[in-house]
């Protein structure tokens, strides 16, 4: 699979009159897109559990008050409540969705990595074998900017998760080569597009009937 990746980053770079960093955008801009529908479809899921198990808080916090002191009771009733809002805090298909594009895109990385050349050059990018400080800055922005756009946190603590991702982020790309950085920074601008398209498209609303029981 790795020696196919390869030739059609070749056959690509060809194109581009040779052009490897190219050939590297589009490669990682097509299969970004091609997954669109598993991303999208697995980020509208986990927003309407998360939005679900929100709503539902009131109502678990009564079924923990009444059954303190039956841990095997709350289990079940709890498990009735996800059940009936078809809600689960560990969404079993959402998890293996998840990992589905990770041998995809572990190959797509192995295969850039053997690709690069220490002169393969790309507009400001002297060396695609080579760290580049700037593209390092894009891909940073990037991170900070789906960080700030993702709705799971507010105030504080968002301001810490946006610092944290960044800050992960830098340690791992500082030093990565400038090719396998493009392809990082073109799937994140995927990454971020989608993001918006979710947020500002018209979300469902969920209906959820809360009663005391």
């Amino acid at each position: 699979m790795n020696d196919m990746i390869i030739a059609l980053l070749a056959n690509l770079s060809h194109s581009f009159g040779g052009s490897l960093g190219w050939a590297i955008v589009v490669l990682s801009l097509g299969i970004r897109v091609a997954l669109l529908p598993l991303t999208i479809s697995l980020a509208r899921r986990a927003r309407r559990n998360q939005e679900i198990m929100k709503r539902l808080q009131p109502e678990i916090g009564r079924l923990k008050q009444r059954y303190a002191k039956k841990p095997e009771r709350l289990f079940e009733e709890m498990r009735k409540l996800y059940r009936q809002h078809d809600c689960s805090p560990f969404d079993i298909p959402m998890l293996v969705g998840s990992v589905i594009p990770l041998p995809i895109f572990g190959m797509l990385y192995s295969s850039i990595r053997n690709s690069l050349t220490s002169n393969g050059v790309f507009l400001w990018i002297r060396s695609l074998a080579s760290p580049d400080f700037l593209l390092t800055l894009v891909i940073l922005s990037l991170t900070g900017f789906s960080a700030y756009l993702m709705p799971s946190a507010s105030g504080q603590m968002k301001s810490t998760l946006i610092v944290l991702q960044v800050v992960v982020t830098f340690f791992i790309v500082w030093k990565l080569a400038a090719g396998l950085g493009l392809y990082w920074a073109s799937s994140s601008l995927v990454g971020v597009f989608q993001t918006l398209w979710l947020r500002y498209r018209k979300s469902t609303s969920y209906a959820i009937p809360i009663t005391s029981s």
